[in-house]
């Protein structure tokens, strides 16, 4: 609606503002726009109780454990945070890298505000009320959104390497929280989320060998960001419906979708995805048959199991959304790689065989491993995923339940040597500097796709997007 006097404007928001101090209009602003609002999670549809069975168990305490060290020696003693004179945390100060600043506390942040929203949260474990809890995470959340350039006077980030995976996080969080959160928090993240997907739409993915097979990234697929560049474009989409850009968006994360996980074969794949064939969706591959992924140079294995590419279900079915079909394209083909698919030995070392090892949460690292041999997380969420949703039906012998179940399990193993619940001894397990703030990401992925697999299952659609 559009009105002509200048005078009702400010009166109209004025009185809007007084009777509902969390309205979702973009409050920077001050003015009513539908391509602000967000959509809703309408969380009287989700009120089933979660399976009770052993995987389902273990992650849950997996992801409990993950909260407890967030809210007690992470916040507390590892990032010392305090609130500067702004009111916001000082995240800036904490290191010189960005992604450090900014991709660590949104992760924890996103581990504990799905405890919280999917109502596990437990005091009793972490040690932590739920009120301390919810403060804790909310001023996480926003204080990651306020640094970024579009927002506020510090201009900290955004457009970096990885600012997608970490708006997508901040977005996803702050959605499941959106009643906790003041008009101008919430500003401040649809911003954040409509700069970041913004930037997309006159982009291409990028890919590791173009369509002839040449080489354009030597031992770097591209499969990792474009597949966090499509989490953060489907989120915007669902999140901002009536926004001008919400359709390019969603047609922008399905190209990148694809993208990720294109295989030479699919260069003459003549399949039809939302209107078109695979062929005419892709510029190159990423992956190389039957699914394997060269990262850092190498075979490297958890480079399949990366989280950002099986999240799609849960944030379309928290809207009560269709899934679309590119959300699940060659994820069967990943898994069989990673449960079926035989190295040799040689050209290979020893002893050869397949990534995952019967009877062990171990894995098989065909080329090695820069980032240590103690990573189990990511595998237990790839596995929850592949048997929630079928994407093990090409595994030959086990299946995706048998392969969570040595996973998780190895998981909680680690966990339990420590009283504040964090994971890891050092690089050698794990070189990765956010390895616990992951831990807490990727378990919060395993819970959210449990739990809201037994709420509302996930459904595909195959339809074109419209522009």
């Amino acid at each position: 609606m559009k009105y002509h006097l200048k005078i009702i404007v400010p009166i109209l928001i004025l009185v809007i503002e007084v009777n509902s101090g969390k309205s979702q209009v973009n409050t920077t602003t001050r003015k009513s726009d539908s391509s602000t609002m967000v959509m809703s999670i309408n969380w009287g549809d989700f009120q089933k109780k979660a399976p009770r069975d052993k995987v389902t168990s273990a992650v849950k305490a997996a992801l409990l454990n993950a909260n407890k060290f967030a809210l007690t020696s992470w916040y507390h003693n590892v990032k010392k945070y305090q609130r500067d004179s702004s009111g916001y945390l000082d995240l800036k100060s904490k290191s010189k890298v960005n992604e450090y600043r900014y991709r660590f506390p949104a992760a924890m942040a996103f581990g504990v505000a799905i405890a919280i929203k999917t109502g596990i949260y437990d005091p009793s474990v972490t040690g932590v009320s739920l009120q301390e809890a919810k403060d804790k995470t909310v001023s996480l959340l926003r204080s990651v959104a306020y640094d970024h350039k579009v927002n506020g006077s510090r201009k900290v980030w955004g457009g970096d390497w990885q600012a997608a995976h970490w708006a997508y996080y901040i977005g996803y969080g702050a959605w499941l929280l959106w009643d906790e959160f003041s008009p101008d928090d919430r500003s401040n993240v649809i911003k954040m989320l409509v700069s970041e997907a913004d930037r997309f739409l006159p982009s291409a993915p990028l890919y590791y060998k173009d369509s002839t097979g040449k080489v354009i990234f030597k031992g770097d697929s591209k499969i990792e960001e474009n597949a966090w560049n499509a989490e953060l474009l489907y989120l915007a989409a669902v999140m901002l419906p009536n926004h001008a850009h919400s359709n390019k968006w969603l047609q922008k994360a399905v190209e990148y979708l694809i993208a990720a996980t294109a295989l030479p074969s699919d260069i003459h794949n003549a399949r039809i995805i939302h209107g078109k064939p695979v062929s005419k969706w892709i510029q190159g591959y990423n992956m190389e048959e039957p699914g394997f992924v060269i990262n850092h140079g190498i075979i490297h294995p958890q480079y399949n199991a990366l989280a950002s590419m099986i999240n799609a279900p849960i944030v379309f079915s928290l809207a009560g959304k269709l899934t679309p079909e590119a959300a699940r394209f060659n994820l069967d083909k990943i898994y069989y790689s990673v449960t079926t698919h035989r190295f040799s030995d040689p050209p290979y070392k020893a002893p050869g065989g397949t990534m995952y090892q019967e009877g062990s949460p171990e894995v098989y690292y065909p080329e090695g491993s820069d980032w240590g041999f103690g990573v189990y997380d990511n595998f237990a969420n790839l596995d929850v995923a592949a048997f929630t949703y079928g994407w093990d039906n090409l595994s030959k012998k086990h299946k995706g339940a048998y392969w969570a179940k040595l996973h998780i399990n190895k998981v909680l193993e680690q966990q339990k040597r420590f009283a504040d619940g964090h994971t890891y001894i050092g690089d050698k397990e794990n070189s990765y500097l956010g390895r616990e703030e992951a831990i807490a990401s990727r378990m919060g992925s395993a819970w959210m796709t449990i739990w809201l697999q037994q709420q509302t299952p996930a459904v595909y659609n195959n339809e074109p997007i419209l522009k």
